[in-house]
C-alpha cells in the first residue's frame, strides 16, 4: 500500500504541469493532422528522396508522406523522444537527486517504508503519467482523423497506428529507467547532463548505424532506438520484429529497475 501512496502523493504533486503538458501535445497533434494533403506531400517526398541517406535514416528506413501512415511516422514517431522523452529525461534525473540535495528524502526514509518501495514508488509515478499522456494524445490523433476532412478513415491502417502508440509508450518507459537508474547514484546536474548525453548517444547510434564501418555495426544492439523502429510497420504495414523489439525493450526497463533499486539501497543516505 505504501507504493501505492507513494504514487498518488506524486501524481497529486506533479498533475498540474503534466495536465497542461498533456492537453498542449494533444491538441498539437489533433492540429498537426488537419496539416495532411497527399498531393503537397507527394512534392515533399520526392525533395526528401534527393537527400543523402544519413538524412533520410533520421526518420527510418521507411519514408512515405503521400499515406497518413507514412505522414506520421515522420512527423510524430521519428520525433517522440523529442516531443515527449526530453520532458521525461528531465524530470526523471532530476526527481530523486532533488530530494537529496533539498532534505525532504530525509522525512520519507526516516519513516517505516523500505527503499525499494520509495524507488518503485516514484517509477510508476512516471510510467502511470506517460501512459496517461500517450492515451489522451492518441485519442486526440484518432479523433482528428474523423474531424478533419483531408484524411480519409478508410484509408487508415488503425491496427498498425494502435501498435505504433503501444510501442511509443513501452519505448518512453525504456527512456524513464535509463534516467531513474541515474537518479539514484548521481546529483541533479549530472544526472540530467549524463541522460541527455546518453539519449542522444543512443539516438546517434540507432538512426546512423548503417553508415559506421561494417566490423562497427553491430553497435546497434546496445541502442535503445533501434528497436522503437515504427516506419516498416506504418509505411509498409510489415510487423517483423515489432513484438520482439517492444519485448527487448521491457526487458531493458525492467533490467534498469532493479538495478536502480540495488544501487539505491546501497547508497549511504544518512536519515
Amino acid at each position: 500500500m505504501k507504493i501505492f501512496q507513494i504514487i498518488l502523493k506524486e501524481i497529486k504533486d506533479s498533475y498540474k504541469g503534466i495536465l497542461i503538458f498533456t492537453v498542449l501535445l494533444s491538441l498539437f497533434f489533433m492540429w498537426f493532422v488537419s496539416f495532411y494533403d497527399p498531393e503537397l506531400f507527394a512534392g515533399m517526398e520526392d525533395i526528401l528522396d534527393s537527400y543523402p541517406d544519413a538524412i533520410k535514416q533520421l526518420v527510418g528506413d521507411f519514408l512515405s508522406l503521400t499515406i497518413f501512415s507514412g505522414y506520421i511516422n515522420v512527423y510524430l514517431f521519428a520525433l517522440a523522444w523529442f516531443y515527449f522523452g526530453l520532458y521525461f529525461i528531465m524530470k526523471t534525473t532530476q526527481d530523486i537527486p532533488k530530494e537529496i540535495e533539498n532534505k525532504t528524502i530525509d522525512l520519507v526514509l526516516s519513516k517505516p517504508i523500505k527503499r525499494w518501495k520509495f524507488v518503485i514508488g516514484k517509477y510508476f509515478h512516471y510510467v502511470f503519467l506517460t501512459f496517461f499522456m500517450v492515451i489522451c494524445v492518441a485519442l486526440c490523433f484518432f479523433l482528428g482523423i474523423f474531424i478533419f476532412p483531408n484524411v480519409t478513415p478508410s484509408e487508415v491502417y488503425f491496427i498498425e497506428l494502435i501498435v505504433a502508440f503501444i510501442w511509443l509508450f513501452v519505448f518512453l518507459v525504456a527512456l524513464i529507467s535509463t534516467s531513474l537508474i541515474l537518479s539514484t547514484f548521481l546529483k541533479p546536474r549530472r544526472a540530467l547532463a549524463l541522460g541527455l548525453g546518453i539519449v542522444i548517444f543512443f539516438y546517434i547510434i540507432g538512426a546512423f548505424w548503417e553508415n559506421f564501418d561494417e566490423s562497427l555495426q553491430g553497435i546497434k544492439y546496445t541502442s535503445i532506438f533501434y528497436y522503437f523502429e515504427t516506419s516498416n510497420l506504418l509505411v509498409n504495414q510489415v510487423w517483423d520484429n515489432v513484438l520482439r523489439d517492444i519485448l527487448i525493450l521491457t526487458g531493458y526497463s525492467v533490467f534498469l529497475v532493479v538495478a536502480s533499486i540495488l544501487i539505491f539501497n546501497r547508497r549511504d543516505i544518512p536519515v
